[in-house]
């Protein structure tokens, strides 16, 4: 979809350069996302996330550890309904920390995507103002897949604009 978007905008250009000058640049928005420090910020915020969960998955698995390891040894000894009931306990462990695990992977993406929302807002804001006062007509993300081909000679790289617009080096 986005190929054909613009391979239709690059079809347009011979149309519109009897009226105008059309001055084109490209950008890469991933060099510049990484430079902000919002974005360490959000890497640092979703790090402590992510090690919490770790050493509260790390606790119930000592715990299941402990409770089986306890099972094998005495298993001969219990009674049925005490061996039954401390199985049990073991199923109810790993199934709060497979949830545990699955609600914490929910709420790490919600963060991740929260804190991105504004970085990428910050990005195109800077980006606008970019391609106002440059004149650009048209400003591509230069993604490996979406630019086949950039000619550094007769394009315009609007990154360096980009990061200085948002004061990064």
């Amino acid at each position: 979809m986005i190929k054909k978007f613009v391979l239709f905008a690059l079809l347009l250009i011979p149309v519109g350069a009897f009226a105008q000058e059309i001055k084109i640049a490209y950008l890469n928005s991933a060099e510049v996302i990484t430079a902000m420090p919002e974005y360490t910020q959000m890497q640092d915020s979703v790090q402590k996330m992510t090690s919490a969960v770790q050493a509260e998955l790390k606790t119930m698995e000592e715990e299941y550890a402990l409770k089986y390891e306890a099972l094998m040894r005495e298993s001969d000894t219990l009674v049925e309904s005490i061996r039954i009931k401390r199985l049990q306990e073991i199923q109810d462990i790993e199934q709060r920390a497979n949830t545990f695990q699955q609600q914490q992977q929910q709420q790490l993406q919600q963060l991740q995507e929260s804190l991105f929302i504004p970085i990428q807002e910050k990005l195109k804001t800077a980006v606008d103002a970019v391609g106002v006062e440059n004149n650009f007509t048209y400003i591509f993300n230069a993604t490996p897949n979406l630019l086949l081909y950039i000619n550094p000679t007769s394009s315009i790289d609007a990154t360096p604009l980009v990061k200085r617009k948002l004061g990064l080096k």
